[in-house]
């Protein structure tokens, strides 16, 4: 099972390692993703090169011997099952041809490039129209739920883009989604890695506010009601953004303040409509 409930190391000197979601370190931001890099997938054009890599891999060290050069992906210590056609495969950062802990990496920014918001309003003649946006760019996010989204057991929802995964080289999917894998298989699918990271940019609407003043209402009122406007309102119209989750404004950590930009289930923003009169006396 992939951990996804937070957790984040401090390294100081390159001694200690994260196993969990999040780094920090010297050098870099607070909190950073932490785990593989996805460098490929599988396919079958691939298996000769793994097959010949077998040959010269000492099971019980867990090594190739020194100076040998891989011809196929490089292996997971993560996988317990051999690699096959539509398993994705990590970068082998250190070169040794086995992807271990030590190939963790930061994999991605929780912080966005720039937030940003703005209000705009206008009226015309009795007419008033007022709107407010937000936004960010640049950030990630872990939905923790995407593990269990993309297993394809079939024991709940899942993504609409899982039918796009790899089932054979005559119907390879969309190149990404890997091939089906039950979630208690120990898989490079289970591992926290750039596969799992999403765009958390948005472009969001807050409200919308749409108002009508009645006009030459003093007259009719005998001067007790000065004003009269009619408006109705809604708020969190609409967000754009590539996030598959409810909402990529997410907060979820551990407790402390080294492991955002987690979302698991945080619950979607209400939209709401308004409507109202506003008396000026």
């Amino acid at each position: 099972m992939m951990d996804l409930g937070g957790g984040n190391t401090i390294i100081t000197n390159g001694a200690e390692r994260s196993y969990k979601t999040h780094i920090t370190e010297e050098g870099q931001p607070i909190g950073m993703f932490y785990g593989f890099k996805v460098a490929g997938m599988v396919r079958e054009s691939d298996m000769a090169n793994i097959a010949e890599d077998d040959k010269y891999y000492n099971s019980s060290t867990k090594s190739f011997p020194e100076g040998y050069v891989l011809k196929g992906p490089a292996r997971s210590l993560s996988q317990t099952t051999a690699l096959a056609p539509g398993d994705i495969y990590f970068e082998d950062v250190n070169g040794d041809g086995v992807v271990d802990d030590d190939d963790k990496q930061v994999i991605g920014s929780p912080h966005p490039k720039f937030t940003y918001g703005f209000n705009l309003s206008g009226r015309y003649k009795d007419f008033d129209l007022a709107a407010s946006f937000n936004g960010s760019y640049g950030n990630k996010v872990l939905d923790g739920q995407d593990y269990y989204i993309f297993n394809m057991e079939g024991s709940g929802n899942q993504y609409k883009v899982v039918t796009e995964r790899y089932r054979n080289e005559a119907n390879p999917g969309n190149g990404w989604i890997y091939r089906s894998s039950r979630g208690g298989t120990q898989s490079n699918s289970t591992r926290l890695s750039t596969f799992y990271l999403q765009d958390g940019s948005f472009f969001r609407c807050t409200n919308i506010t749409l108002g009508y003043t009645v006009p030459g209402i003093a007259r009719f009122a005998n001067g007790y009601i000065s004003n009269i406007r009619l408006y109705v309102a809604v708020d969190n119209p609409f967000t754009i953004t590539k996030y598959r989750g409810y909402n990529p404004e997410v907060d979820y950590n551990d407790g402390s303040n080294l492991t955002p930009g987690v979302d698991y289930g945080k619950y979607p923003l209400v939209r709401a409509y308004n409507a109202g009169i506003q008396l000026s006396f």
